[in-house]
């Protein structure tokens, strides 16, 4: 029994990034004694390749892991995978969890994986090899005769201890974007989060659970033996990524994890955490144990948006106050930001610009907003009637949504030039607070004045006329004496 995952990564040309998520499942059907493929399908890769990749190792199970806004690509390539194999084919990830009736209705897809996919993927494995029914296994959603069994929910996966570490050979991680450009490592400590952010996948993933126990974390002896592991094995890495949504989400682990990984691992390390768990205790710790940058999500500065919109209770002072503990004892800061949502136009874009000119991360990372379904997000853009049939491969390229106050054009330019105005505002707020305001205000207003739409068009016009209009292609890295400085994605 094979099974070959298929992996799409459109943004990416020369190498794509190292997925957690297969990386996993790789490592879990391996262990019970399956053979597994991995097929990365990066934006040059040619249609031939993928054929003589399924006509090589002929797969019995083909897995598709898909977001939102990668799915259009899933139709095509299911039909081309029927042709060329005779394999079953399943999709899995935050689309086919929140979307199934769209993904089974798909032809040429056989059948949904709804949630974590571990044990579903190790039970179709055995059901196949033994030649017994497909259609009962739970989290499943299987085409039998022209009909759909929607299995029930299989429980989470309390103990993660229990999952082996991640794969890094099938799914080559020496030849990832992480290890092969960024030279770090990347790890998963927790599973779950405890907020319920509006644009985020995770409160519409938890009611699937009904509200059984989301958020688990491996024991700290078991994440730190992997770290270690993947250190010996990799001598090229230079540091440690945690892609847990938050790292010190359990204090009392968060001290024992830092403790343990400052004795036992030579690597700095980078963190997500929310401006709410971040206090003076919590980055002394993180910084005794190595952390170099933590990585903290402002999505916008208007209090209404991240409010109202968002669902994101932290206060403008409390998201300060985060950035300046790390400043003040030494840890650079990250900030993710999202322009282009619901309700916003150029003033709340400017507030977001403005709140990281306050703060000053060392490295930004500015999104344009895309809707998943079964979100508060998704439903408040259906609801209002933003919703287009734009389709976009990545967050950085444009806006699917139409609304009045603002136009696709509009947040393009705003975004290629949110760095720019981040520096422009931070030199303002460095003079005299009386010359600062000023200064704020005439950049408000210049800001406002490039941007109104008669004028925008007319600098695009010049722009295309003489040839020099920018064309997004996804992420952009500057890199200063060999590290990151700069995350845009212009």
């Amino acid at each position: 029994m094979k099974v070959a995952f298929i992996y799409i990564d459109p943004s990416y040309r020369v190498m794509g990034p190292f997925h957690v998520g297969i990386a996993s499942l790789i490592a879990y059907l391996r262990r019970g004694g399956y053979d597994c493929e991995f097929f990365h399908l990066l934006g040059d890769t040619d249609e031939a390749d993928y054929i003589d990749f399924l006509e090589r190792t002929k797969p019995d199970i083909v897995a598709f892991s898909v977001m939102t806004n990668i799915f259009p690509h899933i139709p095509p390539l299911a039909r081309l995978t029927k042709r060329h194999s005779e394999a079953l084919t399943i999709c899995g990830g935050v689309h086919a969890t929140l979307s199934p009736e769209e993904v089974i209705s798909v032809d040429g897809i056989d059948a949904v994986c709804i949630g974590e996919g571990e044990g579903a993927l190790l039970e179709l494995c055995d059901s196949l090899s033994q030649s017994r029914d497909i259609s009962k296994i739970p989290n499943l959603w299987v085409k039998k005769d022209g009909e759909v069994n929607q299995n029930p929910m299989r429980p989470l996966i309390c103990d993660l201890d229990t999952i082996p570490f991640m794969d890094r050979e099938v799914s080559p991680y020496e030849d990832s974007f992480d290890l092969g450009f960024m030279r770090r490592g990347v790890f998963m400590a927790s599973r779950g989060c405890p907020y319920n952010c509006a644009y985020c996948c995770n409160h519409a993933i938890k009611q699937l659970y009904g509200g059984k126990r989301y958020i688990r974390f491996r024991s700290v002896d078991n994440i730190i033996e992997e770290v270690e592991t993947v250190v010996r094995n990799f001598p090229q890495m230079d540091y440690v990524v945690f892609h847990d949504d938050l790292l010190p989400m359990k204090k009392d682990w968060f001290e024992e994890f830092a403790a343990e990984y400052r004795r036992r691992v030579e690597k700095p390390f980078e963190m997500n955490c929310h401006p709410n768990l971040m206090d003076r205790d919590v980055a002394l710790m993180a910084r005794s144990a190595g952390c170099r940058l933590v990585r903290f999500g402002i999505e916008s500065g208007n209090d209404h948006i991240r409010r109202e919109v968002l669902d994101r209770h932290t206060r403008k002072e409390r998201i300060i106050k985060a950035f300046s503990v790390c400043n003040e004892i030494g840890i650079e800061t990250l900030s993710y930001n999202m322009i282009g949502l619901p309700f916003e136009g150029r003033p709340q874009i400017l507030d977001t610009i403005k709140l990281n000119a306050r703060v000053r991360p060392a490295v930004m990372h500015v999104s344009i907003f895309y809707p998943f379904p079964k979100t508060k997000a998704y439903e408040i853009c259906e609801r209002e009637g933003f919703l287009t049939d734009r389709h976009f491969d990545s967050f950085f390229e444009s806006t699917i949504l139409k609304q009045d106050g603002i136009t696709p054009e509009q947040i393009q330019f705003l975004h290629r030039h949110f760095d720019p105005l981040v520096k422009l505002y931070s030199r303002c707020y460095s003079l005299p607070k009386v010359l600062g305001k000023i200064g704020e205000k005439l950049v408000d207003s210049m800001v406002l004045a490039v941007t109104s739409r008669p004028l925008l068009r007319a600098v695009n016009w010049v722009a295309r006329w003489r040839g020099r209009e920018r064309q997004d292609s996804g992420p952009c890295y500057t890199i200063e004496h060999g590290e990151v400085r700069v995350w845009r994605g212009d």
